[in-house]
């Protein structure tokens, strides 16, 4: 390891999104007001980079994971975008750099990629335009300067922000959290009077939970939902059969008032 790479090390490691950004993408576009200074789970970031380039009047685009891996990673995923001239070098740094330790890890799982399946995967399922497209590139490269990164739990986060964010990505953070906790996590969520996305997967045990936390706080669902929940291509689509793929359904938020 050097001091511009992460310790890759064993256990979970998120090098990609498994969610469609290019959905992120939709829902940002579907809000009344575009947000100017949202805050993403972190996971690899690529998801922030996709969604936030998109934002015409970006003011700040935090970034939140209490691991050191991730936080790591995604600051290395910072440099590479800063330091590529377009998006053929990014995925050269991406095959030269990253594939190699994806490869390992998912072997450790019983599960094997080739480089063409996990860049057709990127493009196709995840939604990542800045890894191939020049102008998406340029913009995530143009926002690299107001792009924050902070080493913390979502809810311990939210909870004390310096700033007022007005759009909170949770991707599927409330799958995993007992009912206490999500009623924390949504009424921190309120106090920031933020749009809310998140996916809920079979993992949740009990939707009914998850939905009566979001509207206790003060939340319904965006009539877009469905809709995007429909172009989902990755996590949670009915419609794509992969191995580490389970069900799952998308949610924009909306406070009530």
């Amino acid at each position: 390891m050097t001091r511009q790479e992460p310790d890759w090390g064993e256990g979970s490691r998120f090098y990609l999104p498994n969610e469609d950004a290019g959905v992120v993408r939709a829902a940002l576009r579907r809000l009344r007001r575009r947000p100017r200074r949202p805050v993403f789970v972190g996971g690899s970031g690529m998801a922030l980079l996709e969604g936030a380039r998109t934002l015409p009047h970006l003011e700040s685009a935090v970034y939140v994971d209490v691991a050191a891996f991730q936080f790591e990673y995604f600051r290395l995923l910072l440099r590479a975008v800063a330091c590529s001239q377009g998006p053929g070098e990014l995925r050269s740094w991406f095959a030269r750099t990253v594939v190699p330790e994806l490869h390992r890890h998912q072997s450790g799982r019983g599960r094997s990629y080739a480089p063409d399946q996990i860049l057709a995967a990127m493009q196709h399922l995840f939604g990542l335009d800045f890894f191939f497209d020049a102008a998406a590139f340029g913009q995530a490269r143009a926002i690299l300067g107001r792009v924050v990164a902070v080493r913390s739990g979502i809810g311990a986060y939210l909870a004390a922000a310096p700033v007022n964010h007005d759009f909170i990505y949770l991707s599927n953070v409330p799958d995993y959290l007992v009912p206490n906790d999500l009623a924390a996590l949504f009424a921190a969520c309120r106090r920031h009077k933020a749009a809310v996305y998140l996916l809920a997967t079979s993992a949740c045990p009990d939707r009914a939970v998850l939905a009566s936390a979001w509207q206790t706080a003060g939340y319904r669902p965006h009539e877009a939902s469905a809709r995007l929940d429909a172009a989902n291509r990755g996590l949670g689509s009915p419609y794509l059969e992969r191995p580490w793929n389970r069900p799952g359904t998308i949610h924009l938020l909306l406070p009530t008032s």
